[in-house]
């Protein structure tokens, strides 16, 4: 502070001191008078600033009206006294499984052999069923053990540091006459894995071998494979658009060797195709 800014802070301090004026009503109405007329023009000069400013602060204005902000919030010039609070849309993350997590839903290992996915395993094997061709049937036959030929999994799928998703996977016999032959469904949970072309999808199952073709079931776009070798003869892969994964396989062939092989597949490609894209194959919790 200099010379001259101490004078002015003494003088007015000095002034601010003095004893009040007399009480002279005329005059303290035109005091009043003259208050109220300097109030007045600052409101006014107030609310030119924000007209002015206003040209090139006009977005951060309404940006400040969209987020909801109150107009306590802000001056006149525009300029808020708070910062603003970005919009963020709440989205819920994927459990990743880690080491040593217990299996889910109370279960003893991978396997729900009880509750809501036990039976949805039985439900698309019941839905794998009904719906092979005429002239085909899907009877319960037995192993020379006595197991059934007929049956369903469902399971937790998910390795360490991957996203929770579940495989549900279905396997019948198929009698036609005295022979029979095999189907197999599995429908995979989204994954949270990228899509990929829908051959190689195809030939990530079972031992990957054969040969691939696309076929176009009403725009979606469906891997066959026609294998060489291996347990299953031809099998179709489609990848829905939320990432469900399903696959169907048929073999001529069943697994107890003492039955005679189908003479000719349960589905046709294009059925096969068909079928892997429905909405009855499909599990997607």
């Amino acid at each position: 502070m200099n010379e001259q800014d101490f004078n002015e802070a003494l003088h007015d301090v000095m002034t601010r001191s003095s004893p009040p004026p007399s009480m002279d009503p005329s005059r303290a109405l035109e005091q009043g008078r003259r208050a109220r007329k300097r109030r007045r023009a600052v409101w006014i000069g107030a609310a030119v600033v924000p007209l002015v400013a206003g040209v090139g602060a006009g977005p951060v204005l309404i940006a400040n009206y969209a987020s909801g902000r109150s107009a306590d919030q802000q001056v006149a010039g525009g300029t808020s006294t708070t910062q603003p609070v970005p919009t963020v849309t709440p989205t819920v993350a994927p459990t990743t499984r880690k080491t040593g997590d217990p299996w889910p839903d109370g279960q003893v290992d991978r396997t729900a052999t009880t509750g809501p996915r036990a039976e949805r395993a039985v439900t698309l094997m019941n839905d794998l069923s009904s719906s092979v061709p005429p002239g085909f049937s899907t009877p319960n036959l037995k192993y020379p053990d006595g197991r059934s030929m007929r049956w369903p999994q469902g399971q937790y799928a998910s390795s360490d540091g991957e996203q929770d998703y579940w495989e549900y996977m279905a396997t019948i016999p198929v009698q036609k006459d005295d022979t029979v032959g095999k189907l197999l469904v599995k429908s995979t949970t989204p994954d949270g894995k990228p899509a990929i072309d829908p051959c190689k999808l195809a030939q990530k199952f079972w031992d990957g071998t054969g040969t691939c073709t696309i076929v176009d079931v009403d725009g979606k776009k469906v891997g066959v494979v026609t294998n060489g070798r291996g347990s299953y003869d031809q099998w179709a892969a489609y990848r829905h658009d939320d990432g469900t994964v399903v696959y169907l396989a048929q073999a001529k062939r069943s697994d107890d060797p003492k039955r005679s092989p189908l003479t000719r597949p349960v589905f046709t490609n294009t059925q096969l195709a068909e079928l892997v894209t429905s909405a009855k194959l499909k599990i997607s919790t």
